[in-house]
C-alpha cells in the first residue's frame, strides 16, 4: 500500500530505525559501504545518538499528535495504541539503561533492543499506518499531515525537529 503523504515523514524516520535495528540484531551492516560499528561499544554510542537526534522526537510527535488523532477517529485501535505507548517507554528504558552502563552484556542487550525497535516499526507501519489510511477519512489524514508539519517545519522529516528530543526521556 502507498503510504498517505501525511505519513511520509514518520514512514522516513522508521527507514532510518529499521537500519539502526538491523545493525544492532546482526552487529554489522549488511551494506558494504555503511559505516555501522562493528564493535558493540561503538554500537551503543551509536544507537544513544540515533535516539537522542532521531527516535526521542519522533517519539514526541507520535504520542502528541499521531496517537490522540487515531484513538478521536479509530476507538478501536486504542489497545494497539496501548501497545506501541509501551514499546516506546520500553525503548526509552533501555536505551537510559545503555547509557548508564554501556558496557554490560552488549551482545544480549543490544540485539534485543534492535529486534523490539524493528518489531514496533513494522507494527506501526504495517498495522497502524495500514488501518489508518484504510479507515480515516481522508481530510482527517490530511489534517493531522498538517499538524506533523508543524512539528516539523520543512515537512521533510519528523527528526528535523528536535527540540523536544530529551524531555520526555527526562520526565519518565
Amino acid at each position: 500500500m502507498k503510504r498517505h503523504p501525511s505519513l511520509i515523514p514518520l514512514s522516513h524516520d522508521h527507514h532510518d530505525a529499521l537500519v539502526v535495528a538491523q545493525g544492532l540484531i546482526l552487529g554489522r551492516s549488511k551494506a558494504p559501504r555503511s559505516d555501522w560499528p562493528t564493535a558493540r561499544r561503538a554500537q551503543v554510542d551509536r544507537v544513544v545518538a540515533f535516539f537522542a537526534q532521531t527516535l526521542w522526537s519522533h517519539f514526541e510527535v507520535e504520542e502528541a499528535h499521531l496517537f490522540p488523532a487515531v484513538i478521536a477517529h479509530l476507538p478501536g485501535a486504542a489497545d494497539l495504541v496501548g501497545q506501541l505507548l509501551d514499546e516506546h517507554d520500553a525503548m526509552r528504558t533501555r536505551i537510559r539503561d545503555l547509557e548508564r552502563d554501556p558496557t554490560t552484556d552488549l551482545d544480549v542487550r543490544l540485539p534485543s533492543l534492535g529486534r523490539l525497535l524493528d518489531a514496533h516499526v513494522r507494527r506501526e507501519e504495517r498495522v497502524l499506518f495500514a488501518t489508518m489510511q484504510r479507515e480515516m477519512d481522508p481530510a482527517d489524514l490530511e489534517s493531522l499531515g498538517t499538524r506533523l508539519r508543524r512539528r516539523a517545519p520543512d515537512g521533510a522529516s519528523c527528526r528535523l525537529s528536535s527540540t523536544v528530543a530529551n524531555t520526555r526521556a527526562d520526565t519518565r
